[in-house]
């Protein structure tokens, strides 16, 4: 399961992190290890720019945009179930059927979610992750790191993106055979973390065009997202309150 969550350590998906908490912290307090955080940072922009993004040009060449669709439903059907699993960490009863629901569908009618039927039927998607849930349940941040092959996020996401790996459909759907296990593991690693780039890579080249200190901008777009969440304990009126204890600093993702 392990080798699953190294491959999942290629993903850009924490590029500009979709959700976390609420932290009331600046961008500079926030991130307490920067110059060690821009030489890793310049060090991903080279492979994003010299591996990566060479992989979705070429996934780009070789098919067209309906094929790229069927294959972005494909990977968000798979997640749907890890979804479910978070919102009902999160105690969100009604999100979590609505996540069941659209996995029923688009696995059935929607032809193993290569189309997104479920949509139209009034069940939208709706992602969430361990991240989001984590943050729910009051747990600060941590500070914000770069790491290697990866990008930018925090203690609290890259632990979350830990669980989510570990709770990945395919890898559990095919544990008892070996026959097929690594294949298919290491096949729907490869083909979710070519969409994930293939998606990102035109929004990473439009900060890098429009911005006079990359860094800077993607740590500010990340840490504005990740301050959306609030404790599921919080008063609504106080934004500060599940921020009152510290965070090990030291923890090593």
């Amino acid at each position: 399961m392990y080798s699953n969550v190294t491959i999942a350590a290629l993903s850009l998906s924490l590029m500009l992190g979709a959700c976390a908490s609420n932290i009331h912290r600046n961008d500079a307090d926030a991130d307490p290890y920067e110059n060690m955080n821009r030489k890793i940072f310049a060090f991903n922009d080279k492979v994003y720019e010299n591996v990566y993004f060479p992989i979705a040009r070429g996934y780009r060449k070789i098919t067209n945009q309906d094929v790229r669709n069927r294959v972005s439903n494909f990977v968000d059907n798979i997640e749907e179930p890890i979804t479910a699993a978070n919102y009902i960490l999160q105690l969100k009863p009604k999100a979590a059927g609505i996540s069941v629901a659209r996995f029923a569908v688009n696995s059935t009618l929607g032809l193993a979610g290569t189309f997104d039927v479920a949509t139209g039927w009034g069940l939208g998607l709706e992602r969430t992750n361990a991240n989001t849930t984590m943050a729910s349940w009051c747990m600060a941040d941590g500070p914000y790191v770069v790491v290697p092959f990866v990008g930018p996020g925090t203690a609290r996401s890259f632990a979350g993106m830990v669980a989510d790996s570990a709770a990945d459909p395919v890898y559990w759907a095919t544990y008892k055979d070996a026959n097929i296990h690594d294949k298919a593991t290491y096949g729907f690693a490869a083909v979710k973390y070519t969409d994930k780039i293939n998606s990102l890579m035109d929004l990473y080249t439009g900060f890098k065009e429009d911005s006079v200190d990359l860094y800077a901008t993607l740590r500010s777009a990340y840490l504005q997202n990740q301050r959306k969440l609030k404790c599921r304990f919080a008063d609504e009126s106080d934004d500060t309150s599940h921020f009152d204890f510290e965070f090990d600093e030291d923890m090593e993702d």
